[in-house]
């Protein structure tokens, strides 16, 4: 006995050695998942229109269509989204931008609701159901207004309709077209009052920040958009991308779990941003 108690301390350390390598062999490093693109990195990028990805894995498809925004019916992107479409036969269609409204026509409805409209109208031609890839706009908005001023955030999303506005069709009425849009900013939940959404006061706004007299169709799109830095408004816009995108990305995997075949339609510098990410959850 005295014998045992003697040797035993020794064999212990050898004991936990030999699992503690053996457990090292057969452990699987996980990357560390990726970051959603910066605008920077997106400047370094050289890339084309369409940019598309296409992931595979066991019974999962999906494709992911990065588009230009367009308006013109005869732009031939809108014959090859709808044969990707056709070859891919989804169960689902996700389109950014939300429940844009389709017409009686192909044409006017690419005229009146651009190529996401487009997807809506092709997702009703072959019986496949349509979502919108977008967060609740409550929760964009509880997420913005905690970093920026209502003042500074009314101006983003005012200015940043005007430079889509300028590059979509033509309108009858200006006032008529932006006054339903600040309607609709209160409606879809945003914090304001009916007289902060007075057209009147985002052009008083409007030329107190650039201290020039409005003229929407002067408006210069560079003070707004997300891959500029000219502006506060280029960075709020940035913020709210970066929200849509990581939502998006995981709106993506959620519908992914219910849906084995999906086709998603969405401006192209988000796909190339998005990318990363996409490649990590199909990859690991």
């Amino acid at each position: 006995m005295g014998n045992n108690i003697k040797h035993f301390p020794y064999r212990i350390p050898v004991l936990l050695l030999f699992v503690v390598s053996t457990s090292c062999f057969n452990m699987k490093v996980r990357r560390e998942v990726p970051q959603i693109l910066s605008y920077n990195e997106l400047g370094k990028k050289d890339y084309d229109i369409p940019y598309i990805l296409e992931f595979k894995r066991d019974n999962k498809y999906l494709v992911i269509y990065g588009c230009r925004h367009s308006f013109d019916p005869g732009d031939s992107m809108f014959f090859d989204i709808e044969k990707r479409f056709k070859d891919l036969k989804p169960d689902l269609a996700l389109n950014e931008g939300g429940e844009w409204r389709i017409f009686d026509s192909q044409e006017e409805t690419i005229r009146k609701s651009g190529e996401q409209g487009f997807l809506r109208y092709v997702s009703k031609k072959y019986a496949v159901p349509v979502m919108s890839l977008e967060p609740p706009p409550e929760k964009e908005y509880e997420y913005i207004f905690k970093k920026y001023s209502k003042k500074d955030v009314l101006l983003m999303y005012f200015c940043r309709q005007i430079s889509q506005l300028q590059r979509a069709q033509r309108i009858k009425s200006f006032e008529e077209y932006m006054s339903g849009f600040l309607k609709y900013l209160k409606e879809s939940g945003m914090p304001v009052s009916d007289e902060e959404t007075e057209l009147e006061n985002l052009i008083k706004i409007y030329e107190e920040f650039f201290n020039e007299e409005f003229n929407w169709e002067g408006f210069e799109p560079k003070n707004v958009w997300p891959n500029y830095n000219r502006t506060l408004l280029n960075e709020i816009s940035r913020e709210v991308s970066l929200f849509r995108d990581k939502y998006i990305v995981n709106f993506i995997k959620e519908q992914l779990s219910k849906n084995d075949r999906i086709f998603v339609l969405i401006g192209v510098s988000h796909v190339i941003q998005q990318e990363p990410v996409l490649r990590y959850y199909f990859e690991e």
